[in-house]
């Protein structure tokens, strides 16, 4: 399961920084990359901790490390690739 949504920054005037967020996954090994439309943003994914849920699942927060500058009619997404994924996962914002 992969789900995106916005933290406020109170500190600054920004919208707020996204939160991936990705849940359920075995084997533990995943990654997260953010995109702005076609064009990866590699500069913004914040390394995060998996944590065992006990079930032999895991889940992972993935936040953005900066806010993402955002432009009108530009879909920002997380893409999730694991191993049980045909495909890469993306979740549109």
């Amino acid at each position: 399961n992969v789900s995106i949504s916005l933290v406020p920054l109170s500190s600054q005037p920004s919208p707020g920084c996204l939160l991936c967020s990705m849940m359920d996954f075995y084997p533990a090994q995943i990654q997260l990359r953010w995109f702005q439309g076609q064009q990866e943003l590699s500069g913004h994914v914040v390394a995060t901790a998996v944590v065992p849920k006990g079930d032999w699942t895991h889940s992972a927060p993935g936040a953005t490390g900066n806010p993402i500058p955002s432009r009108c009619g530009v879909t920002l997404s997380c893409q999730v690739e694991h191993v049980s994924l045909e495909h890469p996962l993306s979740q549109h914002w």
